[in-house]
Protein backbone atom coordinates (compact mmCIF):
# COMPACT_ATOMS: atom_id res chain seq x y z
CA UNK A 1 0.00 0.00 0.00
CA UNK A 2 1.71 3.75 -0.93
CA UNK A 3 2.15 6.15 1.68
CA UNK A 4 0.88 9.57 0.82
CA UNK A 5 3.44 12.28 0.90
CA UNK A 6 1.73 14.81 -1.23
CA UNK A 7 1.86 17.10 1.78
CA UNK A 8 5.33 16.87 1.78
CA UNK A 9 8.16 19.00 -0.27
CA UNK A 10 11.52 19.01 -1.03
CA UNK A 11 13.52 21.24 1.60
CA UNK A 12 16.41 21.49 -0.65
CA UNK A 13 17.13 25.12 -1.82
CA UNK A 14 19.31 24.21 -4.19
CA UNK A 15 16.28 22.38 -6.34
CA UNK A 16 14.29 23.27 -8.54
CA UNK A 17 10.94 21.96 -6.61
CA UNK A 18 12.00 23.32 -3.54
CA UNK A 19 8.68 24.03 -1.69
CA UNK A 20 6.50 22.71 -4.38
CA UNK A 21 3.94 20.41 -2.41
CA UNK A 22 1.28 18.33 -4.31
CA UNK A 23 3.18 17.73 -7.13
CA UNK A 24 4.90 14.09 -7.80
CA UNK A 25 8.38 15.39 -6.91
CA UNK A 26 8.83 13.55 -3.38
CA UNK A 27 8.30 10.02 -3.07
CA UNK A 28 7.90 7.53 0.09
CA UNK A 29 11.71 5.96 0.60
CA UNK A 30 10.97 4.12 3.86
CA UNK A 31 9.97 4.71 8.05
CA UNK A 32 12.55 5.78 10.30
CA UNK A 33 12.25 6.56 14.07
CA UNK A 34 12.20 4.91 17.12
CA UNK A 35 8.99 3.55 16.43
CA UNK A 36 9.26 3.62 12.64
CA UNK A 37 6.66 6.08 12.92
CA UNK A 38 8.63 9.10 10.75
CA UNK A 39 8.49 9.04 6.88
CA UNK A 40 11.94 9.61 5.00
CA UNK A 41 11.90 10.53 1.89
CA UNK A 42 13.59 11.24 -1.31
CA UNK A 43 13.00 14.33 -4.17
CA UNK A 44 12.79 12.41 -7.85
CA UNK A 45 14.25 15.82 -9.11
CA UNK A 46 17.22 16.79 -6.62
CA UNK A 47 18.12 13.29 -5.36
CA UNK A 48 18.10 14.82 -1.54
CA UNK A 49 16.37 12.31 0.98
CA UNK A 50 14.85 13.97 4.14
CA UNK A 51 12.66 13.02 6.98
CA UNK A 52 9.18 14.57 7.10
CA UNK A 53 10.47 16.59 10.10
CA UNK A 54 13.45 18.26 8.48
CA UNK A 55 12.36 22.25 8.84
CA UNK A 56 10.34 21.35 11.59
CA UNK A 57 10.98 22.38 15.34
CA UNK A 58 10.24 18.17 16.13
CA UNK A 59 13.82 17.46 13.84
CA UNK A 60 15.62 15.75 16.13
CA UNK A 61 13.36 15.12 18.92
CA UNK A 62 14.01 12.88 21.74
CA UNK A 63 10.48 13.06 23.10
CA UNK A 64 7.63 11.34 21.93
CA UNK A 65 5.58 14.22 20.09
CA UNK A 66 2.36 13.89 22.82
CA UNK A 67 4.81 15.15 25.32
CA UNK A 68 5.89 17.95 23.12
CA UNK A 69 2.02 18.51 22.00
CA UNK A 70 1.46 18.71 25.84
CA UNK A 71 3.97 21.37 26.59
CA UNK A 72 3.02 23.47 23.68
CA UNK A 73 -0.65 23.62 24.67
CA UNK A 74 0.46 24.79 28.47
CA UNK A 75 3.10 27.30 27.32
CA UNK A 76 0.40 28.58 24.61
CA UNK A 77 -2.39 29.20 27.63
CA UNK A 78 0.31 30.99 28.93
CA UNK A 79 1.48 28.69 31.70
CA UNK A 80 4.89 28.98 33.67
CA UNK A 81 7.69 27.31 33.13
CA UNK A 82 7.34 25.61 36.62
CA UNK A 83 3.86 25.27 36.50
CA UNK A 84 4.09 23.34 32.77
CA UNK A 85 7.14 20.90 34.12
CA UNK A 86 4.56 20.01 37.08
CA UNK A 87 1.80 19.32 35.21
CA UNK A 88 3.89 17.34 32.20
CA UNK A 89 6.23 15.80 34.39
CA UNK A 90 9.52 16.89 32.59
CA UNK A 91 12.25 19.57 34.22
CA UNK A 92 11.83 23.44 33.86
CA UNK A 93 15.02 23.06 31.94
CA UNK A 94 13.03 20.71 29.22
CA UNK A 95 10.34 22.81 29.30
CA UNK A 96 12.61 26.19 28.87
CA UNK A 97 14.27 24.37 25.82
CA UNK A 98 10.90 23.63 23.92
CA UNK A 99 9.64 26.79 24.26
CA UNK A 100 13.18 28.36 23.06
CA UNK A 101 13.07 26.11 20.31
CA UNK A 102 9.31 26.19 18.88
CA UNK A 103 9.56 30.43 19.64
CA UNK A 104 12.30 30.57 17.10
CA UNK A 105 10.71 28.50 15.02
CA UNK A 106 7.47 30.80 15.16
CA UNK A 107 9.44 33.97 14.72
CA UNK A 108 11.33 32.46 12.02
CA UNK A 109 8.39 31.37 10.43
CA UNK A 110 6.42 34.54 10.59
CA UNK A 111 9.67 36.41 9.18
CA UNK A 112 9.36 34.45 6.36
CA UNK A 113 5.37 34.64 5.67
CA UNK A 114 4.71 37.96 6.77
CA UNK A 115 6.46 40.40 3.93
CA UNK A 116 5.10 43.17 1.74
CA UNK A 117 2.42 43.64 4.16
CA UNK A 118 0.06 47.31 3.21
CA UNK A 119 -1.68 47.76 6.91
CA UNK A 120 -4.34 49.88 6.14
CA UNK A 121 -5.48 49.68 10.28
CA UNK A 122 -4.01 48.59 13.40
CA UNK A 123 -5.99 47.69 16.70
CA UNK A 124 -4.34 49.31 20.15
CA UNK A 125 -6.34 46.99 22.13
CA UNK A 126 -3.15 46.12 23.89
CA UNK A 127 -2.34 49.94 24.38
CA UNK A 128 -5.90 50.75 25.98
CA UNK A 129 -5.54 47.96 28.26
CA UNK A 130 -1.99 48.86 29.57
CA UNK A 131 -2.98 52.64 29.75
CA UNK A 132 -6.52 51.77 31.62
CA UNK A 133 -4.58 49.56 33.98
CA UNK A 134 -2.09 52.38 34.99
CA UNK A 135 -5.06 55.08 35.40
CA UNK A 136 -5.36 53.88 39.21
CA UNK A 137 -1.50 54.41 39.94
CA UNK A 138 -0.90 57.29 37.83
CA UNK A 139 -1.15 60.79 37.17
CA UNK A 140 -3.53 62.20 34.23
CA UNK A 141 -0.17 63.85 33.34
CA UNK A 142 1.99 60.97 33.34
CA UNK A 143 -1.18 58.52 31.30
CA UNK A 144 -0.99 60.91 28.42
CA UNK A 145 2.58 60.46 28.65
CA UNK A 146 2.76 56.97 28.16
CA UNK A 147 0.21 56.74 25.46
CA UNK A 148 2.45 59.25 23.57
CA UNK A 149 5.22 56.96 23.91
CA UNK A 150 3.48 54.05 23.06
CA UNK A 151 1.87 55.37 19.95
CA UNK A 152 4.95 57.29 18.86
CA UNK A 153 3.33 60.66 19.18
CA UNK A 154 5.53 63.57 20.43
CA UNK A 155 4.34 65.92 22.84
CA UNK A 156 4.37 69.60 21.88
Amino acid sequence: MPVDVSDLCCVNSQCPDVGRRGGNNVRFDRWTGVGKDIRFVRCRTCKAEFSERKGTPLFGAKLPVKEIESITRHLIEGDSLRKTGRLTEHKQDTVARWGRRLGTHAKNFHQEKAQNLDVREAQFDEMWSFVKKKRKISSPRSRARAVLEITGATSS
